[in-house]
């Protein structure tokens, strides 16, 4: 029988380039140690590659893309798609019972605002799970350490600027920064947890140079597309889901599971 991390590597590995689908295969196997309550809210949801691969309906999705909201209608996924700006949500208070927010916190600018909303909508003892990258991402990531370290260091900064750059990170805080933010906005932290392994972090970052071809579909129709035989797929799984099932002592991400007071 297959475990949860080898069902969600497989998942991702039919949806996504080979780094990501290591990535999200962790984040989906923690996230999947919470019972979340109805109604849920999917917070970034983008084109729903993280519900496609959870294989629940949720119940709201929101996103700021009109574009990736388009893709994830056509999946059946989220029962509602709302586009909006995840500072400001368009719902009243006490409208959710769980929030999830997966690697989405890192878009956006003055993640403060997002903190206040999320509590603001969540139903009193509301859940909120949410996965967040924090400052030692890069410095685990391959190709910049090793500029680094024989000398490059202007273009270790400039590869760094220019991922940032493609991929909207706009906030990178370190994980002390991270909880202290969250407690403050009024939540009762229930779990903490390092995930997504420097092994991982250093997979990623050596394998985005052969991401370009699920790049280039999502261009053209919207979505990453992967063409993988089950052959291959078998392969990868062999080789990569000791890194998807590991206990991480030591991660560059956080996976934070916090409560909404009852009162």
């Amino acid at each position: 029988m297959r475990s949860k991390s080898e069902k969600y590597l497989r998942k991702y590995l039919s949806i996504a380039p080979l780094g990501l689908a290591l990535w999200r295969s962790v984040e989906a196997k923690h996230l999947s140690t919470v019972k979340l309550k109805r109604p849920i809210l999917d917070i970034g949801c983008g084109w729903g590659e993280f519900a496609e691969a959870f294989g629940e309906k949720i119940d709201m999705g929101i996103d700021i893309a009109p574009k990736d909201l388009y893709v994830a209608a056509k999946g059946g996924m989220y029962k509602n798609l709302t586009l909006a700006d995840a500072r400001d949500l368009p719902f009243r208070e006490n409208s959710y019972g769980s929030i999830f927010s997966i690697s989405t916190f890192e878009h956006i600018k003055d993640t403060s605002k997002l903190l206040k909303e999320m509590y603001r909508v969540l139903m009193p003892g509301g859940i909120l799970a949410i996965t967040m990258e924090t400052d030692e991402v890069d410095k685990n990531t391959f190709y910049r350490p090793f500029l680094k370290n024989i000398g490059l260091t202007s273009l270790s900064n400039w590869l760094t600027w220019a991922y940032n750059t493609k991929f909207h990170r706009h906030t990178l805080p370190s994980k002390k920064k991270w909880i202290k933010d969250i407690r403050k906005t009024g939540f009762k932290i229930v779990l903490v947890k390092d995930i997504i392994s420097p092994t991982i972090t250093k997979l990623y970052d050596i394998l985005i140079l052969t991401s370009w071809p699920a790049q280039i579909f999502r261009r053209i129709i919207g979505r990453r597309k992967v063409f993988r035989p089950k052959i291959l797929e078998d392969f990868l799984v062999k080789i990569f889901l000791k890194y998807v099932e590991e206990n991480e002592k030591i991660g560059t991400n956080l996976f934070i599971v916090a409560k909404k007071s009852k009162s």
